[in-house]
C-alpha cells in the first residue's frame, strides 16, 4: 500500500468511527432523557372535606335530609402504569351532638375500602375512582353504650391532581360512600335494611415520594 493510498483510507475509517460513537451517543440520549411520567411508585393522599349524610331504611321510599358535617379520607397504595393507580382508603364522617336528655352522642360512618384510580389522559390530571369494601355506621354515647351496624360499600368519585411540586399534588376531589347493612332485634327477627350514603365535597394532598 503506498502513502498515497494510506491516507485517504485512514481518513474514511476516522470518519466511519466519528459517525457510529456519535450515533451510540444519540441512541443512549434518547433512552435517558426521555421524561418519566408524573405518576410512578407509591403515593398517599391526605383528605377532609364536607360530608352530607342521608339514610333510609328498605321499606321507605326517601332519604332523609342531608346533615353536613366535617369528613376525612387516607388513601394510598401504588402505581399500575400512568393510567391506573390501586390502593386502600379509610374513610369517615361524624356528627357530634347532645340529645334531649343531656347525653353526649356522636354518629359515624366509616369504610375501609379497596379502590382503582383511572386516568383518561396521561398527560392530564383528572382521575375517575371505583372501590368496594366494608363499613360501619353507628351511634356512639358517652359511656359505655355504642350501638353500630356492620355492612357493605362501594364508592365512586373523581378528582384532579395539581402538580405543586416534584412530589406533591392538591388534589380537588368530590366522593360518594354507600352503605348497606341488615340488623336484626332482640328476638332475632330481621329489621328492613339500611341503608346510608355520604358524598363528600373535599381537597386533598397527594404526595408521591422519590422518583
Amino acid at each position: 500500500m503506498t502513502r498515497k493510498t494510506a491516507v485517504p483510507l485512514l481518513a474514511l475509517a476516522l470518519i466511519a468511527g466519528l459517525a457510529s460513537t456519535a450515533d451510540a451517543q444519540r441512541r443512549r440520549g434518547l433512552v435517558d432523557v426521555t421524561p418519566r411520567s408524573d405518576r410512578h411508585g407509591f403515593w398517599i393522599n391526605l383528605g377532609i372535606g364536607a360530608g352530607t349524610d342521608s339514610y333510609k331504611f328498605a321499606d321507605e321510599d326517601s332519604y332523609s335530609d342531608g346533615l353536613t358535617r366535617p369528613a376525612f379520607s387516607i388513601r394510598l397504595g401504588g402505581t399500575v402504569n400512568p393510567h391506573l393507580r390501586l390502593g386502600a382508603e379509610l374513610t369517615g364522617w361524624a356528627d357530634t351532638f347532645t340529645d334531649d336528655l343531656g347525653e353526649r352522642q356522636t354518629q359515624y360512618l366509616g369504610g375501609l375500602l379497596l379502590i382503582g384510580q383511572f386516568y383518561p389522559a396521561r398527560d392530564l390530571g383528572l382521575f375517575i375512582k371505583g372501590g368496594a369494601g366494608v363499613s360501619r355506621s353507628g351511634v356512639d354515647v358517652v359511656g359505655p353504650f355504642d350501638s353500630h351496624e356492620d355492612g357493605f360499600a362501594w364508592t365512586a368519585g373523581l378528582g384532579y391532581e395539581i402538580k405543586l411540586g416534584r412530589s406533591l399534588f392538591l388534589t380537588p376531589t368530590l366522593d360518594l360512600l354507600q352503605h348497606r347493612s341488615e340488623a336484626r332485634d332482640e328476638f332475632g327477627v330481621s329489621q328492613p335494611a339500611l341503608y346510608e350514603r355520604l358524598v363528600t365535597f373535599g381537597v386533598a394532598l397527594t404526595i408521591q415520594p422519590g422518583r
